[in-house]
């Protein structure tokens, strides 16, 4: 009896560790699908019965080196948004970890920008964004910590990228989430960067894993949506 419930002991041990690396070989190795994405937010018709999709309005931000960034400035460049602050203790580090190993992998794409801003701009100046940013891989040039004036930031994120939809008293409740915005200012997906609370442990790695998967894939599904557009003219 001894010999088989340490057999079972052995089975199970060898079955946490042996599931989720075949789980993450899995996930880097699928083969990807083209999916056309949807358009997220309240659409409304014109008058010649055209539905008009959801845009994001421009915004003035200021990037970790002081220079000025708006959605003009980044015109005909897919857009990868999330909100952080510097000060954020686990959230923020967690996601923008996620952030910086998807921004790796295009950030030798002109067509691509990641935009990272800052709900917490009065204490997040330029110069404690330039050394926040130095957390993470310096070497990515097109991806942007800004920050900007306070209500300018807070009404672009409730009503533009639809994210942080609630507020407890002034701040955000927080949101962990990516928007992808296409060329037309369009948003096309809203995805999730870390796991919920409720993973376990032996777990957290190949679900992470997952979501920057889901991230990947709809970037490459957009870019493959305006190469379509150019093979088309």
């Amino acid at each position: 009896m001894a010999s088989a419930k340490k057999t079972i002991k052995v089975i199970a041990i060898i079955a946490l560790i042996v599931v989720p690396v075949t789980l993450i070989y899995f996930l880097a190795t699928a083969k990807w699908v083209h999916e056309p994405l949807p358009y997220l937010g309240n659409s409304v018709k014109d008058a010649s019965g055209k539905e008009i999709h959801h845009s994001v309005e421009d915004i003035h931000l200021w990037n970790q080196f002081g220079k000025k960034v708006t959605l003009d400035s980044l015109k005909n460049k897919i857009i990868v948004a999330n909100i952080f602050f510097a000060s954020c203790p686990d959230v923020c580090p967690e996601m923008n970890k996620q952030v910086q190993v998807i921004a790796e992998k295009y950030s030798e794409f002109p067509n691509v920008a990641f935009l990272s801003v800052s709900i917490d701009p009065e204490r997040d100046s330029v110069k404690a964004l330039y050394a926040y940013s130095r957390k993470y891989n310096p070497k990515i040039k097109n991806w942007w910590f800004c920050t900007g004036n306070k209500s300018e930031i807070y009404d672009w994120v409730l009503n533009d990228i639809l994210l942080a939809n609630e507020l407890r008293g002034e701040n955000f409740i927080h949101d962990d989430k990516v928007v992808i915005i296409d060329k037309q200012r369009h948003i096309r997906s809203i995805l999730a960067t870390r796991p919920p609370e409720d993973t376990p442990d032996n777990r957290r790695n190949s679900v992470k894993l997952g979501l920057i998967k889901n991230i990947n894939d709809d970037i490459d599904n957009l870019l493959y949506e305006y190469r379509q557009q150019e093979l088309d003219k």
